[in-house]
């Protein structure tokens, strides 16, 4: 079934909803959100699959499938709930701060204040209309359902009786191969932080399982190389399947760079260049047993960074890096 752009209240809303409106939004205000928050030099500047400079940014939100979650669209018109922009913004925050189809917006930034985020709520609730007051942007699919049920226990264990499956595109919406999708935990020695434990990676359909997965809530990471990494909240039953889509944005700062990977026994070591390096996020992968391991560096800085693994594995093994800002590295590959 084809959804026209919707014109009414938001899902479940009525006229306790309606009245919450108040005046017309015009979409010269948004763009002065988009303008205040630093977005348009993120989009197209850092992440080029969205364009939020003014004269741009309207026909890339109303009505353009996300890329981050395909399921999703970017501004269905008067739906806020299921907008991503808006969830991406903090409109609906399952798990404190963090929204459940990834990293809030702006990154590494302060919420935007509650009444600049509710003039963007309005504005999707009265229609999205441009700035001749009227709904513009294709007829979409009725688009997914934003993740729910979010905030429950988190999972203290790497293995269980559900499943996760799904896929990954890239910026072009063709499916990626050999993306890593990996699971994080919450880490004992990470005050607040997870750790990277187990992972999965697409077979040339763009496809991946991860089976054995367990009860409880944690992220979930896509890679892929020269991308901008996508993070996803899954919150699991026992012996349930999950299906969950990713997208991934080219990345176009070229940040950081990685080379001469090693294995050496159980010791594992790689070349990072760059700045501004996460110290949670050079990986080193193998395929084979499914696990994924992290290197770390004296204050992140660059250099060798290394780990020592407590089990023998065979190759090959992945390696990779990012930055602060979700930058993906190339990818490299030590075989077997």
């Amino acid at each position: 079934m084809v959804a026209a752009i919707l014109l009414t209240a938001s899902c479940g809303g009525g006229d306790d909803e309606a009245d919450d409106l108040g005046e017309p939004v015009a979409y010269g205000e948004v763009q002065a959100v988009w303008n205040t928050y630093g977005c348009t030099g993120c989009h197209p500047g850092v992440n080029p699959s969205l364009d939020l400079r003014p004269g741009k940014s309207y026909d890339d939100l109303v009505g353009i499938r996300a890329l981050e979650d395909p399921e999703l669209v970017r501004v269905l018109a008067g739906d806020s709930g299921s907008s991503f922009v808006y969830l991406k913004l903090g409109g609906d925050p399952p798990v404190g701060d963090i929204p459940g189809i990834g990293t809030r917006m702006p990154p590494r930034a302060p919420r935007i204040d509650d009444a600049d985020l509710d003039l963007v709520r309005r504005w999707i609730e009265q229609g999205a209309k441009d700035e001749n007051g009227e709904t513009g942007g294709p007829r979409v699919l009725t688009p997914g359902t934003p993740p729910t049920g979010l905030d429950v226990a988190a999972a203290t264990e790497q293995r269980g009786t559900g499943t996760i499956d799904g896929s990954v595109i890239g910026q072009d919406r063709r499916p990626l191969e050999g993306a890593l999708v990996t699971l994080l935990l919450k880490g004992a020695d990470l005050e607040g932080g997870e750790e990277h434990y187990r992972v999965a990676i697409t077979d040339a359909a763009g496809k991946f399982t991860l089976p054995d997965a367990p009860a409880g809530s944690y992220l979930l990471k896509a890679y892929a190389p020269d991308t901008i990494y996508v993070s996803r909240i899954v919150a699991l039953d026992e012996g349930e399947t999950q299906t969950i889509s990713f997208g991934l944005p080219d990345r176009i700062v070229p940040n950081p760079a990685i080379a001469a990977a090693r294995v050496e026994g159980r010791r594992l070591s790689l070349e990072v260049t760059g700045s501004d390096l996460d110290g949670n996020y050079t990986l080193a992968v193998n395929p084979k047993a499914g696990l994924v391991f992290e290197l770390h560096s004296a204050d992140n800085a660059p250099g060798r960074w290394r780990a020592t693994i407590d089990q023998d594995l065979e190759g090959p093994w992945i390696f990779m890096a990012v930055d602060e800002n979700c930058n993906v590295s190339d990818f490299l590959t030590v075989p077997a």
